[in-house]
């Protein structure tokens, strides 16, 4: 038996050529290297985090939306997955822009004459007048899948823009200059969210608007100063209201107070003299009574209590006239008072 190795073996029924062995080792191994990194690049293991949701893509069509934490997937081209931050709020911006710096963040807005932002903020309001108006917009995802499958990639946010600058107008065209700039801001505020959220959930963007800020209402440079003088006479005016109204929660309850006191006054007096007139109606009933049956007995009592009450009322002096000295006697009293008249009066 020679030393080269045989190309061809037979074992049993099989015949096994060797000449191509090392051929086939290089390709199983490749084969074996490409399914590894394809294994290992591709992943069939990911991660979702808490904030997150993972839309699951096989073949390209939508099968499964998956929660946070750890999942498998048959790895690409079969399957994929697409994270989407469903508790992330973004933000809109209209009619101004903030800009990220190293010292902070800086914001430009419609009175740093930029033109695009001017026509973003220029607008009429109820009553035909101009105003600038600059709004910010917060909104989250909510349904990830409409949000992946109904927009192109960054297309929801341009539409939101463009909804935000609609519903803006809208609102601001509905109420009179007054509102816009003055008290009817907040109702401004909620009839744009209302508009927002109707408009993207027709629009299937699967998101929720959280929030409208009106950021700055004001009237244009040109008449910004008599805007100004109209609205300290409004506040002026509702100034002079208050107080005229504190005055009267303060007057109205005492003037109250003083009515029901004078009522009760009044009330109290009506029912003594009706108590006093009852008496006296009975006192008198009672003495006609008494003078029926003993009439002269009556009319003396009468008499004599009446003295009694007149007489400690008067001063009644006695004059003595044949007398040398005038005896003053005061019947009141009992006192004498011993007078000595005048030479020449004496008898």
């Amino acid at each position: 038996m020679s030393g080269k190795r045989p190309e061809i073996i037979d074992v049993g029924n099989q015949t096994f050529d060797l000449s191509n062995l090392p051929i086939r080792l290089i390709v199983l191994g490749g084969l074996v290297f490409v399914i590894l990194a394809w294994l290992l690049s591709a992943g069939p293991i990911y991660t979702v985090e808490p904030q997150e949701v993972g839309i699951v893509q096989t073949f390209g069509k939508y099968t499964g939306t998956t929660l946070p934490g750890l999942h498998f997937k048959v790895p690409w081209p079969v399957q994929t997955v697409t994270k989407v931050p469903i508790q992330q709020v973004r933000r809109i911006e209209v009619g101004f822009r903030s800009r990220s710096t190293r010292g902070g963040t800086t914001y430009v807005d419609f009175t740093d004459n930029d033109p695009e932002l001017l026509m973003e903020a220029r607008m009429l309001t109820g009553d035909e007048n101009v105003v600038n108006a600059s709004m910010a917009v917060q909104y989250r995802i909510i349904e990830a899948q409409d949000y992946l499958f109904n927009f192109d990639p960054g297309d929801v946010d341009n539409a939101l823009k463009d909804i935000a600058e609609a519903a803006l107008r809208q609102a601001v065209g509905d109420h009179p200059i007054d509102a816009v700039l003055t008290e009817g801001k907040s109702k401004v505020r909620l009839e744009i969210q209302e508009r927002m959220q109707s408009l993207a959930d027709a629009y299937g963007m699967g998101v929720n608007i959280t929030e409208v800020q009106l950021q700055d209402v004001k009237p244009p440079k040109q008449v910004e100063q008599a805007f100004q003088s109209v609205a300290s006479a409004r506040e002026k005016r509702e100034e002079l209201i208050n107080r005229a109204r504190a005055y009267e929660s303060q007057s109205l309850p005492q003037a109250e107070g003083e009515a029901r006191r004078m009522v009760l006054e009044a009330e109290a007096y009506q029912e003594a003299q009706v108590r006093g007139a009852q008496g006296d109606v009975a006192r008198f009933l009672a003495i006609v009574t008494e003078f029926e049956q003993a009439p002269e007995v009556t009319r003396a009592r009468l008499y004599l209590e009446a003295l009694e009450e007149l007489l400690p009322k008067i001063n009644l002096t006695v004059v003595d006239e044949n007398a040398g000295i005038v005896n003053l006697k005061h019947l009141t009293g009992g006192n004498q008072t011993p007078v000595i008249p005048p030479q020449g009066e004496q008898q």
